[in-house]
């Protein structure tokens, strides 16, 4: 199995036990809270009510209230976040394709015998040379 896949199906993994680990959190709390309120209720006390809590309310501004900014630090996270997905698969910015494999690479050397292969063709000294 490929190293891709490999961490592909860890991710995976983790991703399921995270959401199963929630669901019995969420469910644990509503079971909570739905007996609580039942004892509240028998009891004949008055229910307290809760204030807003920050940033929430009639003065809401989404999460975090940031209002419409907070679109924009969700996309950078996202651009973040495929910035280090690239960088583990593909090795960082030096190891890309393309002529001298990307930024680095011996970019140098093969435009020099590139060069002589030209003067060579140019002199009829016989068939050009397959490179590397």
């Amino acid at each position: 199995m490929s190293g891709f896949f490999r961490v592909f199906a860890l991710l995976l993994a983790v991703a399921i036990a995270v959401g199963i680990g929630a669901a019995v959190y969420n469910a644990g709390v509503t079971a909570g809270l739905a007996e609580a309120a039942q004892q509240a209720a028998a009891s004949g006390d008055p229910l307290p009510v809760a204030p807003y809590g920050y940033g929430y309310g009639p003065y809401w501004h989404g999460p975090g209230g940031w209002g419409f900014f907070g679109f924009f630090f969700l996309v950078l996270g996202l651009f973040i976040v495929i910035g280090f997905v690239r960088m583990a698969f593909r090795g960082g910015r030096g190891h890309g394709s393309g002529p001298g494999g990307g930024w680095g690479g011996d970019r140098h050397g093969r435009v020099e015998e590139w060069h002589r292969e030209l003067h060579r063709r140019e002199a009829g000294e016989g068939q050009p040379s397959t490179g590397t």
